[in-house]
């Protein structure tokens, strides 16, 4: 499986969840992800395949500033709970607030392996 579907399937459980761009009319609250890093690292198997790992950015939109934190942490809860994928570090990013779209946005950055 790769980081990004066991990104989804993670989150899924949490709230909709979409990749790069929610999808038009969707209600908040709800959380993105999407791809910033990835790196292909060797390894001494004698198998010729390497681990892939990847930083992935989440980013937890709601209607208010509480909520976008609350469902934040939701997030980080369940990418550690989830078995199908390793977790290194989570680091947070600087929240926003979209005045276009009058919602605030709780986000961090995920390094995880396949």
């Amino acid at each position: 499986m790769s980081i990004k579907t066991a990104i989804y399937a993670a989150l899924s459980p949490v709230a909709p969840t979409w990749p790069v761009v929610a999808k038009q009319g969707t209600e908040p609250p709800w959380l993105r992800y999407q791809g910033v890093a990835g790196v292909d690292t060797s390894n001494y198997d004698g198998d010729g395949m390497g681990a892939t790992s990847g930083r992935i950015q989440v980013d937890a939109y709601a209607l208010d500033y509480g909520t976008a934190d609350r469902l934040s942490k939701e997030a980080r809860a369940a990418l550690y709970a989830y078995a199908g994928l390793t977790v290194g570090e989570i680091t947070d990013n600087p929240d926003d607030y979209e005045e276009d779209t009058k919602l605030f946005c709780v986000s961090f950055d995920v390094t995880a392996w396949e």
